[in-house]
């Protein structure tokens, strides 16, 4: 397993080391703080320019692959580690072709429903129904292999680096195993049932695990021999999910709406519950296909999200806490998320979160799963679409949120809780929002947070998450960052480029934001509006966006206006060594600095704290420094200034800073390796002659 650790600056550094002394500060002339998340706009210039990336990544056991659907056996939905932002189109499959019209190598043109890319010694492979599955080169997007001939594979494929073997169910009733490298069938194992509900397998240690028909199996992952098979009695409608420190395998079954428990040592059950109400049952319709057990290890919770009948979708939803419990206490057929113990599957609490999704021809038949997020303390948070009041329209309701676990991670909150998060949809507006019967699919990545609905997919980094915000009226705050759009169908908004990126704003049916599109003036290229949602996955500092109508669009960190090498549909792209853009996009207040991650800027303010701890100066503007932006000079940059810094720099010296915001201890941070980073501005009242 490949792990990254911590926040990486060395390319940030030496970058600047090896630009910014010839070049000059170019400080632009004061025009206040402008939002963060507005487009980057092309700047004329005669100076020498570059773009920089921050390269982040979160936690010293990050996993860098998404390696099976949502990405690991628990499907907590979320990687630790954080692309960079922002971001460069890498290359497109699936999709468009070298002007931006439509070009599709599948023979269908899309993909089932759910399928997720998953990645993994140097690929990324794709389930893709009849055709069977296909193999892309990581780098640069390129075809690999197709292995057809295996039946319908419906369901997101699974890669073991053990085996370095990829996992795949038929809906035929068979479990392949595939040589990676190539797609050569090495093995099999027959179940002798069939179903068409997509189901992926599960990789654990020694093992895959997959649900058909009515069972569940365990199957060797080397010899694919049995290691033991469980009868639920009835159709297993989920993947199966794994908690390793109970060592249970979680499904669930229709038209009965059990949950089940299944000893992973023995293959015997362990418990069997029912959370739905007794006022709900399968003709309703009532279903957990589609969806997914959510493992909490952690916490020891599993949740599970069920489909409720549409109707549910029109209740009117408070915007409190402890209203939404006493609806739902009142109204326990409207319960449409369950948190169950896995030591019992009891229900320790109520989940404050509506039913909602989007629809096919029975409308609506599953909304967004769960998303579990273990924070740097150990405590676990889940992040979904939740309902809210009326406050817009009679369907315009619906929010990105979070939902606590216990009674300890956010002060005055229970398990249950949820917290909003302000998205600032439509862009601009005063009253964000999202299309309750629209609810996106969610994952995560590090702070990133990615929702991706029927036409686009939307990007956030969540900025303040602390106790005292996360009510309606003062939600988690958060920094839109680029939108993948279907289609860019504005006339003139911008030309058609291999960058397949628009800066000025996008709109297909209904305007976008700044971001990137797939196609160019192609309108309603997507062939599933009321089946099923795009998706996000993350993997080795790349994003997948899997598109509704079945484009693979890869992105990684990078300046987002530079070309890719290789034109559209197979478009490849490595970080430039000169990349093409230096110019501080604004000029913002030290205050202000937390808003601006990722963004070259320049940050002006007056020093309130000078130290050299024998590694590194700190410039802080503030005291304490701590929560506030400061900037770093590192010893091994010293010797680029005619003296030691601390000496240079005096408290109560306003000054003006270049760079890119980075994160030190949590603290929005310029890291200066030359002296010309750093302007000595006059005085408050003499830079107009007072």
């Amino acid at each position: 397993m490949r792990t990254v650790g911590g926040i990486r600056i060395g390319l940030l550094a030496m970058a600047l080391a090896l630009l910014v002394g010839s070049i000059g500060l170019g400080l632009p002339s004061w025009r206040g703080a402008a939002d963060p998340a507005a487009p980057i706009q092309a700047q004329a210039s005669t100076s020498p320019r570059v773009w920089l990336p921050l390269v982040v990544s979160g936690g010293a056991t990050a996993t860098a692959e998404w390696s099976q659907h949502a990405h690991n056996a628990q499907h907590t939905g979320y990687s630790p580690q954080a692309p960079a932002y922002p971001w460069q189109l890498r290359w497109i499959w699936n999709g468009a072709d070298a002007g931006g019209g439509v070009s599709k190598v599948t023979s269908g043109g899309s993909l089932p429903r759910n399928v997720q890319p998953v990645t993994g010694g140097g690929r990324v492979y794709i389930a893709a129904g009849t055709d069977g599955i296909f193999a892309l080169s990581e780098a640069t997007g390129a075809q690999l292999w197709q292995r057809s001939g295996i039946g319908d594979v419906r369901s997101t494929a699974a890669y073991d680096p053990d085996t370095r073997a990829v996992f795949v169910v038929s809906a035929n009733g068979t479990l392949y195993k595939l040589r990676a490298s190539d797609g050569a069938v090495q093995d099999s194992f027959i179940t002798g049932q069939s179903s068409p509900l997509a189901l992926p397998p599960t990789v654990i240690s020694d093992r895959v695990l997959f649900s058909m028909g009515s069972s569940v199996y365990a199957v060797n992952k080397e010899t694919m021999q049995s290691i033991w098979s469980y009868d639920a009695e009835t159709a297993v409608a989920v993947p199966p999910a794994f908690s390793p420190s109970r060592n249970l395998v979680i499904v669930a079954t229709e038209p009965d709406l059990y949950v089940h428990a299944i000893n992973n040592a023995t293959g015997t059950r362990q418990w069997r519950v029912r959370p739905v109400d007794t006022s709900r049952d399968f003709t309703d319709p009532t279903e957990y296909r589609y969806g997914w057990p959510v493992i909490a290890e952690g916490t020891g919770y599993v949740l599970i999200k069920a489909r409720l009948d549409w109707g549910t979708l029109w209740s009117d939803w408070p915007q409190t806490n402890s209203e939404m419990r006493q609806l739902l206490l009142n109204n326990p057929g409207e319960q449409a998320l369950f948190v169950l113990d896995l030591d019992d599957g009891s229900v320790p609490y109520i989940a404050n979160v509506g039913h909602g999704g989007y629809g096919d021809n029975d409308y609506m038949p599953m909304g967004p799963q769960p998303v579990v997020r273990q924070l740097e303390d150990g405590r676990e948070v889940v992040y979904i679409i939740i309902r809210a009041q009326h406050a817009y329209d009679a369907r315009w309701d619906s929010h990105f949120g979070e939902m606590v676990l216990d009674n300890t991670t956010v002060s005055g909150l229970q398990g249950g809780d949820v917290r909003f998060i302000r998205f600032d949809w439509p862009p601009g507006s005063a009253d964000p929002l999202l299309l309750t019967d629209e609810q996106p699919n969610v994952t995560m990545a590090g702070e990133y947070l990615f929702g991706a609905h029927w036409e686009a997919g939307f990007a956030m980094r969540l900025l303040d998450r602390s106790d005292g915000r996360g009510s309606f009226a003062d939600p988690i705050t958060s920094q839109r960052l680029s939108t993948v759009a279907t289609s860019q169908d504005i006339p003139g908004a911008c030309s058609f480029s291999s960058t397949h990126y628009c800066a000025s704003g996008l709109q297909n049916t209904r305007a976008y934001d700044f971001g990137f599109y797939i196609y160019y003036n192609q309108g309603t290229v997507y062939d599933q509006y009321w089946s099923s949602y795009a998706v996000w996955t993350v993997s080795n500092n790349n994003l997948y966006f899997r598109s509704t109508d079945g484009a693979i669009v890869a992105l990684t960190s990078g300046n987002p206006q530079a070309s890719p090498a290789i034109p559209a549909p197979i478009i490849a792209a490595t970080p430039p060594t000169q990349p093409p853009d230096l110019t501080p996009v604004a000029t913002i207040d030290h205050s202000e600095a937390r808003r601006w991650d990722g963004r070259l800027v320049t940050v002006t303010g007056t020093l309130r704290y000078v130290f050299n701890n024998g590694k590194q100066v700190l410039l802080g503007f503030a005291n304490p420094h701590q929560g506030a932006f400061k900037v770093l000079i590192r010893q091994a940059d010293w010797a680029s200034f005619d003296g030691v810094p601390e000496r240079l720099y005096q408290v109560g010296e306003p000054v003006a800073v270049v760079g890119i915001i980075g994160w030190y201890q949590g603290d929005p941070t310029i890291f200066v390796t030359t002296p010309t980073q750093i302007q000595r501005l006059p005085p408050a009242g003499e830079a107009d002659g007072r």
